[in-house]
């Protein structure tokens, strides 16, 4: 009995850990609204809208057309964005045979 307690209880502990845990999303930048504090991004998922705040690192990165990985957790049902960060350009350069 008191084994199951005692995982009641580390996972309540660890639970608000893994709740706002940081988020990742790679896409595309289709608009920057900084007066309405929001980040538009094409990923995978669709058109997703992000919440810019002061903390934002990286926000002269959010340009339009420009491919990023969006890094943010979401409180309180919004995805608040941590940092803003440029993709890497992963092509191969193969020269002709």
């Amino acid at each position: 009995m008191s084994k199951a307690i005692g995982t009641i209880v580390l996972a309540l502990v660890l639970m608000p850990a893994w709740a706002f845990a940081d988020v990742e999303r790679r896409g595309t930048v289709i608009k920057v609204d900084k007066a309405a504090n929001q980040l538009v991004v094409k990923t995978d998922r669709g058109e997703e809208t992000f919440i810019l705040d002061k903390s934002t690192k990286g926000v002269d990165n959010a340009k339009e057309g420009a491919k990023v990985i969006v890094k943010f957790t979401e409180k309180a049902g919004e995805p608040k964005v941590i940092e803003i960060v440029p993709q890497e350009d992963r092509t191969i350069d193969v020269a002709p045979r």
